[in-house]
């Protein structure tokens, strides 16, 4: 991953480029933005960001999630049906940083919402918005590598780290072209499928993670789909700088938070303290 002028004061920069100069590794958790209502996500981000979250991934609810397992589609359908926007994303967010919220946050989107109105420049007007909005980066899983370059350059003219995957089923060659193009990151998908919790790690993961390693040379790594326990955050911590954790935190989240009696957001930002917690031996 080389250096870009237009991302100098990018906070999510900053942080994964110190988390791999120190060897250290900090949790990542996503966030489906919505789920419980956008006053919820504003109170979940500071709850996490309180807890120790090196950064955010924020999720875009959309109609087709390709990628994603029950739980995140769950969520995503839930956050859609209380009317949840890209528009309410941002307002969200930038109250967050209004309130003197620092820690990098992402875009988990499909490029479907962030094209909405049809062109390039429709594109990069959003772009510009979600910088402005204070988020650091984007995550687009249905973003070929071939189209990654455009993509990048766009969002790096904004500010913006555009940060890119790779999967077990990815070649060498790829890889490396990967932990180039990519910005802040290289998100190492943990296992072939969609997201979802009831995975444990395989036993195959260290030798696939010293094989990400190995062509990825010092670009930081977050490792992503079923981190649930503080071990599996011990075993990524030998090969990455950051343990992704999504779908078992949405999931202890939304149970939280449902149900009548009492305060559910404080309830569902109560359980995202203690699950946070949870995931440090």
């Amino acid at each position: 991953m080389s250096a870009s002028q237009g991302l100098t004061d990018n906070r999510l920069i900053e942080m994964t480029a110190g988390l791999r100069a120190s060897g250290a590794t900090r949790i990542a958790p996503y966030l489906t933005a919505g789920d419980g209502g956008l006053d919820r996500t504003l109170e979940l981000l500071r709850a996490v960001e309180e807890s120790g979250a090196a950064c955010v991934e924020l999720g875009v609810p959309f109609s087709d999630p390709i990628a994603d397992g029950p739980t995140l589609q769950e969520a995503a359908a839930r956050a859609l049906a209380a009317g949840t926007t890209l528009d309410g994303i941002e307002r969200t967010v930038r109250a967050f940083r209004d309130g003197g919220g620092t820690v990098p946050i992402l875009a988990f989107s499909y490029l479907n919402p962030l094209m909405s109105g049809g062109s390039a420049g429709a594109l990069g007007r959003r772009l510009a918005s979600l910088r402005q909005a204070g988020f650091d980066g984007v995550l687009i899983p249905d973003l070929p590598l071939e189209e990654a370059p455009v993509l990048s350059a766009l969002a790096e003219n904004h500010g913006l780290c555009a940060t890119l995957f790779c999967a077990p089923t990815t070649t060498d060659e790829r890889l490396a072209r990967a932990a180039e193009a990519t910005r802040g990151f290289l998100y190492v998908v943990g296992r072939t499928g969609v997201t979802g919790a009831n995975t444990a790690v395989s036993h195959t993961s260290s030798a696939y993670l010293e094989r990400v390693r190995k062509f990825s040379g010092d670009t930081p790594l977050g490792v992503g789909f079923g981190i649930r326990t503080a071990e599996q955050v011990a075993a990524v911590g030998e090969h990455a700088e950051l343990a992704i954790v999504g779908s078992a935190l949405v999931a202890a989240i939304h149970e939280a938070g449902s149900g009548g009696g009492g305060d559910a957001t404080a309830r569902a930002v109560e359980r995202a303290r203690t699950f946070m917690a949870s995931l440090v031996l």
